[in-house]
């Protein structure tokens, strides 16, 4: 059915229907979740599905893409490829289309459900207040009053993460031919701010007995506490405990399975649990039923625990303890760390931390030591335990 005015005008935000939408010879329309629509011309060139933007509504309007679909259609019948005439008579890739393009074509396929987020709130706040930017033709100047602003409002840091964010997008456009070069993609992240810094952070022995001594004689929740035990227990991911269906747990085996489409390496993990971790799981299950959808439920039945409640719970075990400063993410260093001490072997340490091997193990050898592993879970708890009965 072919579109028209009134149509597209009644396009709202959240938009939650069909992501493109076809006109007649060619021309379409792509719609994002936030309203912003884009016409393009769809045609096939040696064999090949091609796409070329025509221009975003309402700056330009259906009569007008109609127009230049048809050029398009008509260098197409001529055999000439209407990709050539589009480069030369092309006003410029605005930077907002340019991210919804992204987004669209590579992001919502390609990324995973944490970094689309990351990707959609990057847009939202630093994109959409500069949707007109021309890529190509931006000053390199300009670029960096753009970061300097975010590094002035935020830190240097984050200025440095905008920076490796938007070269990404606008790589991804310049490899798809769509532009020649951007000023962005030659600015060092030395000029404009500074790099996250790599945390070093490793609790010692003591710090780890003192902590989980402090956990057991708080006033969270049994949930809570809980989750922060088997962060330093398994190694695992923040996410990974938090969103962890409790389906995923076999307690008879002693091993939790987490699939592929869970794993950060998009490929599935088998972690055993050692005796302690057993009992953290049946003492959850006595409390809040074995039957219940999320491993650490949140607030609300059938939601995980949040982020957020985590670390707030960390950080006030911090401000009790007076340690240096520790956020769940160490206490994955802290494990691998101790038990290497204690001659753990390097590969196992890294299949615990859910990594990939490096090298020509990566590829050839998908054995994942999952004795060895379980040798090591109980020797890390039962060195835990050990402190706990000295100290």
């Amino acid at each position: 059915m072919a579109l028209t005015d009134s149509k597209l005008r009644n396009v709202k935000s959240p938009y939650s229907g069909p992501l493109e939408v076809a006109d007649r010879d060619g021309l379409t329309v792509r719609i994002t979740k936030n309203a912003m629509i884009t016409f393009n011309y769809r045609f096939r060139w040696q064999g090949k599905q091609q796409r070329i933007k025509i221009g975003r509504y309402p700056d330009i309007i259906l009569s007008q893409a109609r127009v230049k679909a048809g050029e398009f259609r008509q260098l197409l019948l001529d055999g000439l490829d209407p990709r050539c005439y589009a480069l030369q008579v092309s006003d410029g890739r605005l930077l907002g289309d340019l991210c919804n393009d992204f987004m669209q074509t590579y992001g919502y396929k390609e990324l995973s459900p944490k970094t689309i987020t990351l990707y959609e709130s990057f847009i939202n706040k630093y994109i959409t207040p500069n949707y007109n930017i021309d890529v190509q033709r931006h000053r390199y100047t300009d670029w960096i009053k753009l970061l300097d602003h975010v590094r002035e409002a935020t830190s240097g840091a984050n200025a440095g993460s905008i920076l490796k964010r938007l070269k990404t997008v606008i790589r991804w456009s310049k490899s798809r031919g769509e532009i020649k070069d951007s000023a962005c993609l030659h600015i060092p992240i030395k000029a404009i701010g500074t790099y996250q810094s790599k945390r070093e952070r490793v609790l010692e022995w003591s710090e780890v007995v003192g902590l989980w001594r402090q956990i057991e004689s708080s006033r969270a929740t049994p949930k809570t506490k809980a989750c922060v035990q088997l962060l330093i227990l398994t190694g695992a991911r923040n996410s990974e405990i938090r969103e962890a269906p409790r389906s995923e747990f076999n307690l008879k085996d002693a091993v939790w399975i987490i699939p592929a489409d869970r794993a950060k390496t998009s490929r599935g993990i088998r972690r055993p649990l050692s005796d302690h971790s057993v009992q953290i799981i049946e003492k959850l299950d006595l409390i809040y039923g074995a039957g219940r959808k999320f491993l650490i439920e949140g607030e609300q039945q059938n939601t995980s625990l949040t982020v957020h409640s985590i670390n707030r719970f960390v950080q006030r075990l911090n401000e009790r303890l007076g340690y240096e400063h520790f956020v769940p993410h160490d206490f994955r260093r802290t494990i691998s760390t101790r038990l290497s001490e204690k001659q753990v072997m390097p590969h196992v340490t890294e299949k615990m931390l859910g990594h990939e091997l490096g090298g020509i193990m990566a590829i050839y050898n998908k054995h994942d030591w999952i004795d060895e592993q379980r040798v090591a879970y109980q020797l890390y708890w039962d060195e835990i335990k050990n402190y706990l009965f000295k100290s």
